[in-house]
């Protein structure tokens, strides 16, 4: 190893380089170094698409180790990469892994940047996936992934938030299902972009905004068919903890029946299509429209037969009443004709009439014994056809 100099060597005019010079010289270098290219591989940190040229920053390192590459994607080379990539459902996006091969080159505002002409797919596969799955484990472990599927939905849910976009074909069906249905859904939509860098921020933030309403029962969260990048925004991690914190449960209909996102995962109920996102919420009400329809037959049902028994019991004692009735008049009747029977012998009159009589004194006293009267008294004697008036002369037992 060659010991540095410690001092600057005399300067020489012969030997100065021009910036044109030195540039031109470390290309050179590079060039040489790196004549059959380079694989860098680094995290995205940020995009830029310029007429269809894009320019990559890729990182590496922690902190103070951190270091930074441009790299520069012609559009002959982006439009080629892009759709290596697309073969495998993946798009670039800040955040990722990749791995870049291209020629280094300083460029003339001094920055160094890599010309990329190739991509590694299958890394980018692999970190994706190994990202994905790092999420949906510490989501689960959490108990974060259960967290939504604990909101309760409403008894009839027919306030609907729906994310979505305005244009979408799943929508649409969905749509359709819902008028459909015959009941009287409600829909509060949030138009948002469904795929690509923009996607998952927008959808994120139209979940949150649904949550904090009080006249929604349930989010539908809703996009069709498409690639793997296509339906990547619903695999975000912003888009999953939007999610988990949301406190209104959330109906996931994404892509086709294959796709399991990790949307699905987390949400309170994961459908195979917006379409049958739609019918999940259907069947909600339906069941309770049925529910409510048997508690009226039955209710209907008890009310007849209550009212048949009601009605056999009113007749029978109507019967009752009438037989009761007659034998209670008869009975009475004959109990009076008893009654009269017995005051008529109890009648004075009548005894009279058999030869008997009552004797009072002057002042109307009955007389029932000879005791009661003096010689000379004056008495009446009542017979039935008339009375007799006498004065006693003598009294004899």
């Amino acid at each position: 190893m060659a010991t540095k100099k410690t001092s600057a060597p005399t300067v020489d005019d012969s030997d100065v380089l021009s910036v044109r010079q030195f540039v031109k010289i470390i290309n050179a270098t590079l060039e040489e170094k790196f004549y059959d290219g380079v694989w860098v591989e680094g995290e995205i940190e940020k995009i830029n698409n310029w007429n269809g040229h894009l320019f990559v920053e890729i990182i590496d390192g922690e902190k103070s180790d951190r270091v930074k590459l441009d790299c520069t994607l012609w559009q002959t080379h982006a439009v080629r990469i892009k759709r290596k990539l697309d073969l495998h459902g993946i798009e670039l996006k800040t955040g990722m892994r990749i791995r870049f091969f291209g020629q280094p080159t300083l460029k003339k505002n001094s920055s160094l940047s890599l010309v990329v002409e190739d991509v590694d797919a299958q890394f980018a596969v692999g970190d994706i996936a190994k990202k994905r799955e790092e999420l949906i484990k510490r989501l689960i472990d959490s108990g974060m992934a259960d967290r939504n599927k604990r909101c309760e939905v409403p008894l009839v849910p027919l306030r609907l938030g729906v994310v979505s976009s305005a244009g979408a074909a799943g929508w649409a069906d969905a749509q359709k299902h819902l008028v459909e249905s015959g009941f009287g859904f409600t829909v509060l939509f949030a138009n948002v972009t469904v795929q690509g860098v923009t996607a998952p921020p927008q959808i994120a933030a139209a979940i949150t905004a649904l949550g904090k309403r009080s006249d929604v029962d349930v989010i539908l969260v809703m996009r069709g068919g498409g690639s793997k990048s296509d339906l990547a925004a619903f695999d975000e991690e912003k888009v999953a903890m939007a999610i988990v914190k949301c406190p209104i449960p959330i109906f996931v209909g994404v892509g086709h029946e294959i796709d399991t996102s990790v949307a699905d995962i987390v949400a309170h109920t994961s459908c195979k299509t917006p379409t049958a996102c739609a019918d999940e919420v259907i069947d909600y009400v339906a069941e309770f429209v049925d529910s409510v329809d048997s508690l009226a037959r039955l209710v209907r049902s008890h009310t007849q037969t209550a009212l048949e028994g009601a009605r056999k019991v009113i007749s029978l004692s109507t019967e009752r009443v009438k037989t009761r009735s007659q034998a209670v008049l008869i009975a009475q009747r004959n109990r009076m004709e008893l009654i009269e029977t017995k005051v008529k012998l109890l009648d004075p009159v009548m005894t009279m009439a058999r030869g008997w009589s009552i004797t009072r004194d002057a002042q109307g006293n009955v007389v029932r014994s000879i005791s009661d009267v003096a010689v000379g008294d004056v008495i009446i004697t009542s017979l039935a056809d008339g009375s007799v008036t006498s004065t006693t002369t003598k009294a004899q037992s």
